[in-house]
């Protein structure tokens, strides 16, 4: 598929269109082009970005770097110093969803996955895969990857050594929502990949999304049992295990040797630290620190005696 080159000036006006409160903050429109949907962090000329409000509240590490084409945000960005972000932001009440459905309408043939058999030279030949094993998108497979029956694979990469089960999900859209005017819920569109480190190891029936934006990370010699859900923009960290039934919120970050035991639920966009334990059943919404041991429902840290 070629390139995107779209002209920012049919991007901006879409999106007052859209939104007719919408604000166009900096100079006109110049005669630039937007190539692709990008995180703040993979940010460059020819990026369409989007920063929430929480986010512009601790945006330091965001202000050196290169420019997004166009971002799209909060009202507050206005009075606020957004030149470093973008050379121009659209400012709005619902920047989230403004982002998606300029994405949707722009960009939808560049994300949306059409399904093949994997070719020949996709495969090393130290790699196995069962019958029934579907790819979509880009899929890049290491040496000595074994993939169990019927799992589908889609924008996504997987190190040397992994071994993954039959019947997985890994690079699929995760599940993520915003409201319209009307009440209704727009699908925000997923554009990201998932990155497999060496030697992981996946169950069968575990879902992997891919990134909303960016990717969704297993480090290197992670392992991840059966029946386990893991959300868009997840990072699971090396040597970390995941048991049965265990769910990982949309942007939880699993520091290196984490245990989390079966059926335990992580709220999206917690960190937990290196070295940590979360128990069987554990319901856990608020950040873990390093070896620390969560149970419970809510979560709780366990005390050592």
């Amino acid at each position: 598929m070629e390139p995107l080159s779209i002209e920012m000036s049919a991007v901006v006006r879409h999106a007052l269109e859209i939104d007719s409160s919408a604000q166009l903050l900096g100079e006109h429109v110049p005669d630039a082009t937007v190539g692709k949907a990008a995180a703040l962090e993979d940010r460059d000329a020819g990026s369409l970005c989007w920063i929430s409000e929480r986010r512009l509240k601790n945006a330091d590490g965001l202000l050196h770097g290169r420019r997004a084409g166009l971002v799209v945000g909060p009202r507050s960005l206005a009075g606020s110093e957004w030149a470093p972000f973008a050379h121009h932001a659209l400012i709005c009440d619902q920047p989230r969803l403004l982002f998606s459905m300029l994405v949707t309408h722009f960009m939808k043939p560049h994300y949306e996955i059409v399904w093949r058999l994997p070719r020949p030279d996709e495969i090393p030949s130290s790699t196995s895969i069962a019958p029934g094993v579907v790819f979509g998108g880009a899929v890049t497979l290491g040496e000595r990857v074994t993939i169990g029956p019927n799992t589908v694979l889609a924008n996504c990469s997987v190190g040397t050594g992994c071994r993954i089960g039959a019947n997985c999900s890994i690079g699929l859209p995760g599940f993520g929502y915003e409201k319209d005017a009307r009440g209704s819920w727009f699908r925000v569109p997923h554009v990201g990949t998932v990155v497999i480190g060496e030697d992981v190891e996946i169950g069968s029936g575990t879902c992997i999304d891919r990134g909303t934006l960016g990717s969704t990370r297993i480090l290197e010699r992670a392992k991840i049992d059966n029946l386990v859900h893991v959300a868009h923009n997840v990072s699971v960290g090396r040597d970390s295990v995941i048991i049965a039934n265990a769910m990982l919120g949309g942007s939880c970050t699993i520091g290196d040797g984490v245990w989390v035991a079966p059926s335990a639920s992580l709220m999206n966009q917690l960190h937990v630290g290196d070295k940590s334990t979360i128990g069987m059943g554990a319901v856990v919404i608020r950040d873990v620190g390093d070896a620390e041991v969560v149970v419970g429902n809510p979560g709780r840290r366990l005390e050592k005696k």
